[in-house]
């Protein structure tokens, strides 16, 4: 840094202190007071699950606690759909994750070149605008 810019950042830093500090507009209490107020006179179900009252809530994790139960207490899938399953796992194991890492390759190769010709599109681009 030379003493010329040195000069410089003295003269903006006590210009800038200077300066009143800033106020907020005339509106902006009231528009605040206006948000609030809308958003506590809401009704109950409008507001965040945790503000809902005790009874409420209770009521609420009932049907999800049930839900859980009866998926617990499911039977065994029928036959059928775990042959089903046991066929698609097979196929995946055959003919999917082989040609796994090399479509991933792909994708991620086929990114970078995007990324790369778009820097490069950005670079003449802005060459020429600042050229102008």
């Amino acid at each position: 840094m030379t003493p010329a810019d040195d000069d410089l950042e003295g003269r903006i830093d006590r210009a800038l202190r200077r300066l009143p500090p800033p106020r907020a507009p005339q509106t902006l209490l009231p528009r605040v007071m206006t948000a609030v107020r809308a958003r506590s006179d809401r009704p109950w179900y409008a507001r965040p699950w945790f503000a809902w009252p005790l009874v409420v809530r209770v009521l609420s994790i009932a049907p999800a606690a049930w839900l859980l139960y009866l998926a617990w207490r499911m039977p065994s899938p029928p036959a059928q759909i775990v042959a089903a399953a046991s066929a698609s796992r097979v196929l995946w194991d055959l003919m999917i994750a082989p040609l796994l890492p090399y479509a991933v390759t792909v994708v991620l190769l086929m990114g970078l070149a995007c990324v790369l010709f778009g820097l490069a599109l950005n670079y003449v681009l802005l060459e020429r605008a600042e050229q102008r």
